[in-house]
């Protein structure tokens, strides 16, 4: 399969669960979003965030669903923002909750391997946050699209899982009773697609019969090498043991392995 085949598979199984993620959620973002300020972004990220300056800066948010943390942004001070993602079901729901925030942003469906060249050193931040880099095949290409949208100097923001955890089982994998869920199950260099068809729903964390999905693992140097190739120069690498992706919170509290990291960059 080529990239296109693999992004469209995938932008099928989002448009498939997004609707069950409306249904499944406990959270009313609308009802949230609707209060002048409100934030999703957590402890860690939001000082970090401020310090390297959001405040009167355009931002970028790349694979953003459905825009949560680029209108948070907006709300801690940031001038404006642009939102892009793959699935059509996220970009609504984005919209609605701009709608809501009165947010000064927009949110455009797009593969983001197809961004426009209109869009290039429009940004002083890219930022992605968790289940992003996952979902693409070509890691090296993604970041060259990130780069060419900052302006010269321009920063950028990475907060995702850590790329260790696709060693481990996940939460939601049958272990046998006297198996270690710290058990090294997978490679770390595994190289072929992760091919599921037992459904995304994290929010409510069901399973169906779904869509094929292709998910990738990339290396922590695979992530570094190929910003830095990119006139990415690495500012900040900081790695947690707290889980952002509602798959390993079984394990975060024996702090064993990283389950997550902050990368900032600055384009040069």
């Amino acid at each position: 399969m080529n990239i296109k085949e693999y992004t469209e598979a995938n932008r099928a199984a989002w448009n498939e669960v997004i609707p069950i993620h409306r249904k499944s959620s406990k959270k009313n973002l609308k009802t949230e979003f609707s209060k002048k300020g409100f934030s999703v972004l957590d402890n860690i990220e939001t000082p970090i965030l401020l310090n390297i300056g959001i405040k009167n800066r355009k931002i970028a948010q790349l694979c953003c669903n459905d825009g949560r943390e680029l209108l948070s942004m907006i709300n801690l001070g940031a001038e404006s923002g642009t939102g892009f993602d793959i699935s059509d079901e996220a970009i609504k729901d984005a919209d609605n909750l701009k709608i809501i925030s009165g947010a000064k942003c927009e949110f455009i469906r797009t593969d983001v391997y197809e961004i426009e060249s209109k869009y290039n050193n429009s940004f002083d931040l890219v930022y992605i946050s968790i289940g992003a880099i996952n979902w693409l095949p070509d890691i090296d290409k993604f970041f060259s699209i990130a780069s060419r949208l900052l302006k010269k100097n321009g920063k950028f923001f990475i907060y995702e899982m850590h790329p260790a955890t696709f060693m481990l089982p996940a939460e939601n994998e049958e272990l046998k009773e006297d198996e270690d869920p710290f058990t090294i199950k997978y490679s770390y260099f595994s190289k072929d697609p992760w091919i599921s068809d037992e459904g995304i729903d994290y929010v409510g964390k069901r399973k169906y019969k779904a869509k094929t999905t292709y998910e990738f693992v990339h290396t922590t140097s695979e992530i570094i090498n190929s910003l830095i190739s990119n006139n990415i120069k690495i500012e900040l690498f900081n790695e947690y043991s707290h889980d952002v992706s509602t798959c390993f919170g079984h394990i975060e509290n024996d702090k064993k392995v990283p389950l997550s990291f902050i990368l900032v960059g600055q384009k040069e």
